[in-house]
Order: C-alpha cells, then structure tokens, then sequence
C-alpha cells in the first residue's frame, strides 16, 4: 500500500437483498410443497377425449375402464379406491409402432389436480376432489 491507495476492493458474495430474496424462495417452495402433501384426496376422474367430457369416473373401489374413439380402443385405466392410472396406451396415429407409454409411466395419480396425458390418443385424465365448486368466492355471516 503506497502513497495511502488501496488496490484491493471488498466484494461480498450476497448483498442483504440477496439473502432475502433467497429466504422467500426458499419459503414460497416449502409452502408450495407442504400444500401439495396436503392437497385433498381425489374423490372421480375425468377423462376428456379431443377435449370433450368422455366419462367421470369415481375413485372409490377397484375396476377396469377402457377408453374407445368409436371402435378404436385406446387406453386401458385402472382404479382403487382414492386413486387411478392408466395400465395401457395405443398409439392409434401410427398402430404399427409402439409407444413410449409416458402415460403408463405416469402410475398412480390420488391427489386432487393431478393428470394423466396421452398426446397422440388426445387423452387427458385430472383428479378431482370431494369439494363441490361454486360460483362464490367468498361468504359473509353476520350474528
């Protein structure tokens, strides 16, 4: 250090925004997660075929459905009680190959708002929970 200049600076890894930005991400994951644990049990799935209601199916012993666009078969799902999946998928755009099944591999699904998707069958399977939906977003009492 010559002439009272100093040539090296302080630099510090993270500023105290950075540290706070960090502590409510970290939060904001940890709710997120901690509500998805919680989410409430599925109660019926929907299945929509080419984006239309195909059948509504309760979640509450175990059975085999099968998914048919006219006389093609498509898709084979499996339920038990809270929870379903899909045990089988065609590929009806190209019946010569087989498919990947990323539908297959999704497994069970049990938690309100989780899907199951087949793209090439235009299958989309979501879990829906005990709660009935209304058109109100909130009430209010007065004693």
């Amino acid at each position: 250090m010559e002439n009272g200049n100093s040539t090296s600076t302080n630099h510090k890894i993270f500023s105290k925004w950075d540290l706070i930005l960090l502590i409510f991400l970290i939060v904001g994951f940890g709710l997120w997660i901690g509500f998805r644990q919680f989410a409430p049990a599925a109660a019926k799935a929907v299945v929509l075929l080419d984006g239309k209601v195909y059948e509504v199916i309760p979640l509450d012993k175990n059975a085999y459905y099968k998914v048919y666009r006219g006389n093609t078969y498509l898709m084979t799902l499996e339920t038990r009680p809270g929870a379903i999946r899909a045990t089988y998928s065609t590929n009806w755009i190209f019946p010569e190959t087989e498919t990947n099944q990323v539908s297959v591999a999704t497994g069970w699904i049990s938690k309100e708002g989780e899907t199951i998707i087949s793209i090439p069958n235009k299958i989309v399977v979501y879990t829906e929970g005990t709660k009935e939906r209304t058109t109100y977003d909130a009430m209010t009492f007065q004693n």
